[in-house]
């Protein structure tokens, strides 16, 4: 393999294992929905423009350390545009811009934190959408039949 073959499958890697952040744009519509990080918080989109911000971590200057958590409503909006996309802010809690991120299947949103020399990041995803219908995982039954002579 030669090194553009290399190069190609170090860059497929990345992008694989979220090494590299491929910027996305979403339409207004599909930022509707809750998007988490785990210890870094949660952001609930309303299509009525209202967020509500839930354990949202505030980081140090250096952006390597969580020393608050915000929670919030306000409200948000995304620039350019409602159709692509880019960038998203938001009203309540401190850091914006958000910038789209990850693939249209499993979107994510991330903001700078901390001094931006330091390239440190807070990663939001946004939760799987559920089928219209679907209430819940789904579960299989399982019976067992007793042996001959044997009550249960």
């Amino acid at each position: 393999m030669g090194l553009r073959g290399v190069a190609s499958a170090v860059a497929v890697l990345m992008l694989a294992t979220g090494c590299m952040w491929q910027q996305q744009r979403l339409a207004r519509a599909d930022v509707v929905g809750t998007w988490t990080g785990g210890d870094a918080g949660t952001l609930r989109f309303k299509d009525d423009g209202t967020v509500v911000a839930t354990n949202l971590a505030e980081y140090n200057s250096d952006g390597d350390k969580v020393v608050s958590e915000c929670s919030g409503t306000g409200e948000w909006g995304v620039y350019p545009d409602d159709k692509a996309a880019e960038l998203l802010w938001i009203s309540v809690c401190e850091g914006n811009p958000w910038k789209f991120g990850g693939s249209k299947a499993h979107p994510k949103m991330r903001r700078s934190v901390g001094n931006p020399d330091h390239g440190n990041f807070q990663t939001l995803s946004r939760e799987e959408r559920k089928p219209p219908g679907a209430s819940g995982p789904s579960y299989t039954r399982i019976t067992h039949t007793a042996p001959e002579g044997v009550d249960m």
